[in-house]
């Protein structure tokens, strides 16, 4: 995976820059599969099976940046934006707790 921050679409009013991006996170454990295909009508075939299968978890986020504002500093506020979720995420998928239940006699199932 090499991308990591897709902008996928902009527009501008008066005092505000729209962004719409699409963040790439890899992903080492829970991974859950999937049918779709990225947002970014890009994404080549090796990137859409990473997403299919997991190792990448694709998230779309909207942005409103001011007028003015310089597009290095926007760049670095996405930049700090994926870095602060990949933190987060710590390689974990959304499929790590997938059918994980708890009932009153037996407990947590895993």
């Amino acid at each position: 995976m090499a991308k990591k921050i897709i902008i996928i679409g902009a527009s501008v009013s008066p005092i505000i820059y729209n962004i719409n991006v699409v963040f790439w996170y890899p992903i080492t454990s829970g991974q859950k599969t999937t049918t779709g295909t990225s947002a970014w009508p890009g994404a080549s075939a090796a990137e859409n099976t990473a997403l299919q299968n997991g190792s990448v978890l694709e998230e779309l986020q909207s942005f409103q940046f001011p007028i003015g504002m310089s597009t290095t500093n926007m760049k670095a506020q996405l930049d700090q934006y994926w870095t602060n979720r990949n933190a987060n995420l710590n390689g974990i998928g959304p499929g790590l707790f997938a059918n994980i239940y708890e009932d009153s006699v037996t407990g947590w199932s895993a």
